[in-house]
């Protein structure tokens, strides 16, 4: 209890503190401050936790002066104090942590100068409200309903082969109960996104601080729900990019002024839905993607030839971020520019089966798109036939389906490709793909073909077939390899056989 409760008395200190920055004489704000190191002082008392206690103690006298108007609230105290309120969350976090106390005592005491603190620990050990439940019986909840749609599924089954009318409606009922049943264990996993962009005000803050820009950000769609463990899986990586906005993406003051853009910079983070997707879209008005740097550095590390690197398109190009070890940072920062960038957020998002479309203008800014599946244990499926095998394409990666004749299909540049919509779709045959093409089998005249969407392009899929729309409970595979073309995710169909769930991506 003391650990939740402190924990989110921090969370208020570090919330009012921004506030305060922003209007330094709001009663309201100095008061949540005193208020929420006064709670924690008598906790810790009580636990023992002397350091905490006296830490909390200097905090509020620091704010006891500010409410008589003995001290002001400036810059270099709001650091100093944000500093103090990470020391604190490292102790509610780690009850054997022991800190320099005289350090942060002599830091409240002259804010002006500069002081040097090793805080490196203070975003990255931040944990979300905790829901008083063990995860792990929320997970074998969630398991069991799985195993429970799964065998309803076997049941209608079998009624629908010999079943009376009486049974028929009984299953209905079932049916019903499961869903209900599914739809709250799923909503017990929900943690508002609002638990992570909170925290996200202090790292703009201190990382502009830092590199001597002006930064605002704001946040949209916080109040949207996420399930846990995908939110634990892309703190991370939205960590690493507003980092990357605020150090490549912003200018500086001087260059800003001097490309007539307000002083200024601003960063928009925005959560929504798409479908049965989230998408959280992080976009900044700094100096964009420099291409040509993102190319001579491609050619540079050997990734590339220079005759490639010419050809290449711009959309190309910016898919070269996903490459490990490559970065277009000037320089090594405390911050960024050591190369272990977008690969792993890229990597990160795909493994809670999601990913990232990058679009950028030079000059204007970058904007990223995190597109996110609601849950990692039950999905939306199309059940799919390619060369007598069933396989599921997970519904969220779907545009629409489409019947065409063959002749329709057209190559270009020896690519196939169908005209759609006024576009101009490539397909990929899904059995060749996966070696699995049946030879002497006629080729029909209809062409099954599933639309998906990759990166914000169109992609056809093409099929033998298609069934049914249907649930799909994911099993994951407990020994799968790193390899790029590996199926990491199953599914068992009604009759107890299983299918592999495809990615339309590593498809593609």
């Amino acid at each position: 209890m003391y650990h939740s409760e402190a924990l989110e008395h921090v969370d208020i200190m570090n919330q009012a503190l921004l506030k305060l920055e922003e209007n330094p004489d709001d009663k309201e704000h100095i008061d949540l401050i005193f208020r929420s190191a006064h709670t924690i002082k008598g906790m810790a008392a009580t636990m023992g936790y002397e350091q905490t206690k006296e830490l909390c103690k200097n905090i509020e006298n620091v704010f006891e002066k500010i409410r008589k108007k003995q001290l002001k609230l400036n810059s270099n105290l709001a650091s100093v104090l944000f500093k103090c309120i990470d020391g604190l969350q490292q102790m509610i976090n780690d009850e054997n942590k022991k800190i320099d106390l005289s350090s942060y005592l002599l830091m409240l005491e002259h804010p002006e100068e500069h002081h040097s603190i090793d805080n490196t620990e203070s975003m990255s050990t931040a944990q979300l409200p905790t829901i008083r439940v063990k995860m792990s019986d929320l997970d074998s909840l969630v398991n069991l309903v799985g195993e429970l749609i799964i065998s309803k599924m076997k049941l209608e089954n079998a009624i629908k082969e010999e079943g009376s009318v009486k049974s028929k409606t009984s299953l209905l009922d079932l049916g019903r109960l499961v869903t209900d049943l599914q739809y709250q264990s799923l909503k017990l996993r929900l943690v508002p996104i609002d638990t992570i962009f909170r925290r996200f005000e202090r790292v703009v803050r201190d990382t502009s601080n830092q590199l001597g820009k002006k930064v605002q950000l704001q946040m949209e769609g916080a109040k949207i729900e996420l399930d846990r463990t995908i939110l634990d899986a892309i703190t991370d990586p939205l960590l690493h990019i507003l980092r990357n906005c605020v150090d490549h993406g912003i200018e500086s003051i001087s260059e800003r002024k001097s490309l007539g853009k307000p002083e200024s910079g601003y960063i928009r983070l925005t959560s929504y839905h798409v479908g049965e997707q989230i998408a959280i879209k992080i976009e900044d008005d700094g100096k964009g993607i420099d291409l040509d740097r993102l190319k001579a550095k491609a050619v540079e590390n050997g990734i590339l030839t220079q005759e490639e690197a010419n050809e290449i398109s711009d959309d190309k190009a910016i898919d070269l971020l996903g490459t490990p070890g490559l970065s277009t940072a000037k320089s090594i920062t405390d911050i960024s520019g050591r190369g272990v960038g977008m690969d792993v957020v890229i990597n990160r998002v795909k493994d809670v089966g999601g990913h990232v479309q990058i679009t950028s203008k030079k000059g204007m800014g970058t904007t990223m798109i995190l597109l996110l599946p609601l849950s990692v244990s039950i999905i939306g499926g199309l059940l799919v036939n390619v060369s007598n095998e069933k396989f599921v394409v997970p519904l969220s990666s779907i545009t629409t389906t489409v019947k065409i004749n063959k002749n329709e299909i057209k190559s270009v540049h020896g690519v196939e490709v169908i005209e759609y919509q006024d576009k101009i779709v490539p397909i990929v045959r899904v059995s060749d793909i996966l070696e699995i093409k049946q030879n002497n089998v006629a080729i029909p005249n209809e062409v099954t073909i599933v639309i998906v969407d990759k990166g914000g392009k169109p992609y056809g899929l093409v099929v033998d077939s298609f069934e049914r729309k249907q649930e799909i409970v994911i099993k994951k595979f407990s020994n799968t390899s790193d390899s790029e073309n590996s199926f990491t995710n199953a599914t068992i169909l009604p009759d107890g056989k299983v299918a592999l769930i495809l990615d339309p991506g590593m498809i593609i």
